[in-house]
């Protein structure tokens, strides 16, 4: 009940608060955003015949619980689903700009696509660092440096806290990943499997930078374009 009373208070707080310092349609598209991202991980946990719940809001997003997969692949498909669901989301809002030209669904769309690029970072407990894991841990050691260079250039306090956060708990993971790896049964994956993994996921990222890097770049300063939808 505790639980339950606690989402709606943070739904609320979310949805006043953002559509205090934006609009309704902002509010709610960034909530939709964040459950969009999760569905993935729920139905694709349930897909597995996982026992899965939703976990509930943090002050960094959403998440949810389900029980621990046979082996490092379903964990892996389980991780890139969140992605997957949360970049529909993104071309709907996309699509939705073009119909109405309201730029709330284009920054929008654009926030989806950014959160989901940061999550494909290849550390745990990221779902990057759960597909890297499948494929090698080198793809790990790759991504801790990512993160300590966004961590020192980032200029938001929120991002860097995240980031820190974040880099902690991979170092750690990371760690554990070395030492288990080689001996533990849950890794053993088939080689053809981790192939076709590893290419979907560079094609994934390779798709999203494209996306968010290039192509917003090409509609213009996206902080021109945020600042045109705030109320102030």
């Amino acid at each position: 009940m505790l639980k339950k009373l606690y989402n709606i208070l943070a739904i609320s707080i979310l949805i006043l608060v953002l559509g205090g310092a934006f609009n309704l349609y902002f509010s709610v598209g960034y909530l939709c955003s964040i459950l969009a991202h999760e569905a993935g991980h729920f139905y694709t946990a349930k897909y597995f015949n996982l026992k899965v719940r939703f976990g509930g809001f943090t002050p960094f997003g959403a998440f949810v619980v389900h029980e621990e997969t046979a082996s490092v692949k379903e964990s892996a498909i389980i991780a890139v689903a969140g992605p997957v669901f949360g970049v529909v989301f993104a071309l709907v809002c996309y699509f939705i700009y073009l119909l109405t030209e309201n730029n709330t669904f284009l920054v929008l769309s654009y926030i989806s696509v950014l959160m989901n690029l940061g999550n494909l970072i290849p550390v745990k407990p990221l779902d990057g660092g759960f597909i890297a894991e499948a494929v090698s841990p080198i793809i790990c050691y790759l991504g801790l440096p990512l993160l300590l260079y966004l961590f020192i250039t980032s200029e938001r306090i929120k991002v860097k806290v995240i980031l820190f956060i974040v880099l902690i708990i991979g170092t750690y993971q990371t760690y554990v990943l070395r030492k288990k790896y080689k001996e533990d049964k849950y890794y053993e994956i088939d080689r053809k499997f981790k192939i076709k993994l590893f290419s979907c996921y560079i094609i994934f990222l390779f798709i999203l930078l494209v996306i968010g890097v290039i192509y917003f770049k090409i509609l213009g300063n996206v902080a021109d374009l945020i600042s045109s939808i705030a109320r102030f």
